[in-house]
């Protein structure tokens, strides 16, 4: 008796996604294969125009390997394309059995970040506030992203082995022209842009958040960070929320 439709188009996707998955009978070996390569080298080269330099650094046979661990075990949940390199690079970063280099998950978010920037709908539509006082409500603008690595991914060098003793801190930017510009950061200007967020906070509260996350005095930190406010405001990094 011939098997149902349905479980022979579940037998066939299972064997085209892992070839150790029994294929449905009757259907030529080679088709089968045929079908396999098309499927894996649209996602190839999907993943690797938005992470090119990952596929570099990682070599053609170990990037290869990656990819069909990836099409055969893992079920993409976005039916977009912009945002595959995104999920693909968070599946990387909870991987274990695949004794990748620790680099490999952070510069695939890096690389897809970027992508996403890229690509951002949203525009800031908000004027930045110059002057910020203690009372200001600043959120990060849509079109900048607060990154923290224990890699410097954003250098066209290829990685090492080992961390860098201080954490990369960086600052990726979308300008007017759709260019992207990346920017180390300061320890300081790290945590006071992520004390902020995309949803935004009052620049009192965000400071005072600071002050008891390190234990210094409100104050003290108060009259380092307001000229630095002021810069990130003039620079549209820091912005007022629609809605304020």
């Amino acid at each position: 008796m011939a098997e149902p439709l349905a479980t022979l188009q579940q037998r066939w996707a299972d064997h085209v996604r892992d070839p150790s998955m029994p294929a449905p009978e009757g259907i030529d070996a080679r088709r089968m294969a045929v079908y396999r390569r098309l499927c894996i080298d649209s996602l190839d080269s999907l993943l690797a125009g938005s992470l090119p330099r990952l596929q570099a650094q990682l070599g053609d046979a170990c990037w290869r390997d990656t990819v069909e661990h990836y099409y055969a075990r893992h079920a993409c949940h976005t039916p977009l394309f912009p945002q595959i390199a995104g999920e693909f690079a968070a599946w990387l970063g909870v991987q274990a059995d695949l004794a990748l280099p620790g680099w490999v998950a952070e510069l695939a978010h890096y690389e897809s970040t970027q992508q996403a920037l890229h690509i951002e709908a949203r525009d800031t539509g908000q004027q930045p506030l110059h002057a910020p006082q203690a009372g200001s409500v600043l959120a990060l603008s849509p079109l900048v992203r607060v990154l923290g690595y224990q890699w410097p991914v954003h250098e066209d060098a290829g990685q090492n082995g080992a961390p860098t003793a201080m954490p990369t801190l960086l600052l990726l930017r979308r300008l007017g022209d759709f260019s992207l510009q990346v920017q180390e950061l300061s320890p300081l200007a790290y945590a006071l842009l992520s004390a902020f967020g995309d949803d935004g906070a009052r620049a009192e509260d965000a400071l005072q958040v600071l002050a008891d996350l390190h234990g210094v005095a409100a104050d003290e930190l108060r009259t380092a960070c307001i000229p630095l406010l002021g810069e990130l405001c003039a620079a549209g990094v820091l912005v007022v929320p629609n809605d304020c």
